[in-house]
């Protein structure tokens, strides 16, 4: 989808072909535009052996040169079909119908840009402090324009997720409760709010105290109590999960099982076990427990976040999906992108295939919704962080270098020679990478570089309104703050000129989106960022 250009923006988009930027991310070194003017090697640190030129090649015959723009002919020509739609409509309905039609389309773009995970509704100035509340006694969790917080004696408090303002509290019994799916978690929308209580790790009592500790409840979008039942005895541990699930946790013969159950009905979904870790023993064979000749039971955890369940025994640990297939990607489930079945255009799916032991490379087959494989593609799928919408037309493998192939026909379009680290964003337009100190963005359908600029400090995060990649960085970046600070930097994806930058100092955790809207987060309280009536200068974020 082509990033839109904004009314203040028009001035920019006559571009050189490579804009460098500085290193410190001060737009106001570059000129008005965001443009430099000195040559590619004016950097210090000279052509590095990645830049485009003799050691990247093009495979896109047929299509009309890039010229000097910066966002692509296929988006412009897009922009023209737009536009043209709408000029008829204007001759023929008049200029009321004409902006109608834009607010219209306008709206159904962001929309689907705000449903993507990482994306975000327009962020087009420096967001402020809209309002904070405290994490209570455990994370957010979140159904539909609702954050949910838990606080002391049960009781569970949703607030509205634009305002702020108090919708319901509701009171469960005693106990240590956690709702879910957590704020971060991609299956909010249209999830009912799950509450997992463990009465026996209230105060002055023990597992020997309840029977059945774990009791689940599920809570209408009001409020009110759907349903509840107490989980089987002998679960160590239980969280809840989107879709009206929660995971449970039994000790087994072989390990901990896990099971992905229906909340209120039990029904089970999947059963996965993780082995243990064994005891250590003395030299005649001793584990120490007294009266036992079996090995001690380590303590077994369950963490949802993000999508993903976290299983814990001792030092040993996996990784789950929302499906409870195993994932290697611990931090965040839209990392998988385009590796997702059926997530190619027509309803087509990858397989990754690594088989080191046969010698074979790595390869990826694209295989049609019938399983017959349409194509392969040598090299490991490198896949973005975050989208902007739909099904991608271009597959981003390194092998090494990194390549980009039609999705659709596997046709090679572009080859660059250096092998990034990242993949952070890719749009239909644009695939913005990291490689080594250096943020590129490249056209898409060609490879070519709409611009770079130099990376002071470490990106933790992106995300996307569509226009901008908003970069969440870590780093001591602020001369004089004596120790590092999260910022939040807004580029143009047109440019990569710098349109806004905010500092979070003190005692900070993360900055993340949800539902479409940015957040920071600390250890104590959740911070809700968006659109203000002033200029923010973001200070400490504690209370003061």
């Amino acid at each position: 989808m082509a990033p839109r250009r904004r009314e203040h923006d028009a001035h920019a988009v006559e571009l050189v072909e490579v804009a460098e930027l500085d290193d410190d991310f001060d737009v106001g070194q570059t000129g008005a535009t965001g443009r430099t003017t000195g040559s590619a090697g004016a950097h210090p640190r000279g052509a590095d052996a990645g830049r485009t030129g003799a050691g990247s090649s093009t495979a896109g015959a047929g299509r009309a040169p890039l010229g000097t723009g910066a966002v692509g002919e296929q988006g412009r020509t897009r922009g023209r079909r737009v536009r043209l739609v709408l000029a008829v409509v204007l001759l023929a309905c008049g200029a009321g119908a004409s902006l109608a039609v834009g607010a219209v389309l306008e709206r159904a773009r962001a929309d689907r840009v705000a449903a993507q995970a990482g994306g975000l509704w327009p962020v087009a100035s420096e967001p402020a402090s809209l309002w904070r509340a405290s994490t209570g006694e455990g994370p957010p969790a979140a159904v539909e324009g609702q954050v949910v917080l838990t606080g002391p004696e049960g009781t569970v408090t949703a607030r509205d997720i634009t305002t702020g303002g108090e919708l319901w509290t509701a009171r469960l019994p005693p106990g240590t409760t956690t709702c879910g799916p957590d704020l971060l978690d991609p299956g909010v929308q249209g999830s009912p709010l799950v509450c997992v209580t463990d009465r026996g790790a209230s105060a002055g009592a023990g597992r020997s105290g309840d029977r059945f500790p774990f009791l689940v409840t599920v809570l209408d979008q009001a409020g009110q109590v759907v349903g509840s039942r107490a989980l089987t005895d002998g679960v160590e541990a239980a969280v809840p999960l989107a879709g009206g699930r929660v995971a449970t946790a039994v000790l087994g013969t072989d390990g901990v099982v896990v099971t992905w159950e229906g909340a209120l009905d039990g029904a089970v979904e999947q059963v996965r076990t993780v082995g243990v870790t064994p005891a250590p023993v003395d030299a005649v064979g001793s584990t120490g427990a007294e009266g036992d000749s079996t090995a001690p039971v380590e303590d077994v955890g369950l963490v949802a976040a993000r999508g993903l369940l976290h299983v814990r025994s001792g030092e040993v640990s996996e990784t789950f999906d929302a499906a409870g297939e195993p994932s290697a990607e611990f931090s965040s489930v839209q990392a998988r992108g385009w590796l997702q079945e059926g997530s190619l255009p027509g309803g087509s799916s990858a397989r990754v295939v690594d088989d080191r032991r046969t010698g074979q490379e790595d390869r990826v087959d694209v295989v049609g919704p019938d399983g017959r494989r349409r194509f392969s593609v040598a090299g490991e799928p490198f896949v973005p962080q975050v989208t902007d919408d739909g099904p991608p037309q271009v597959l981003v493998v390194r092998m090494p270098g990194f390549t980009g192939y039609d999705a659709s026909t596997g046709h090679r379009l572009w080859h660059r020679e250096e092998w990034p680290e990242v993949l952070w964003l890719q749009t239909d337009d644009v695939v913005v990478v990291e490689s080594g100190s250096r943020l590129l963005a490249l056209e898409t359908r060609t490879g070519r570089e709409v611009w770079q600029r130099w990376l002071p400090t470490e990106i933790v995060r992106v995300f996307t309104d569509g226009d901008s990649v908003l970069l969440a960085t870590l780093g001591d970046e602020l001369g004089g703050t004596g120790g590092a600070s999260t910022s939040v930097v807004s580029v143009s994806l047109f440019d990569g000129r710098t349109e806004w930058r905010m500092t979070l100092d003190g005692d900070y955790y993360e900055v993340v989106s949800a539902q479409g809207v940015l957040f920071a987060m600390t250890r104590t309280e959740v911070v809700r960022l968006g659109r203000g009536t002033r200029r923010y200068r973001v200070g400490d974020l504690s209370h003061r």
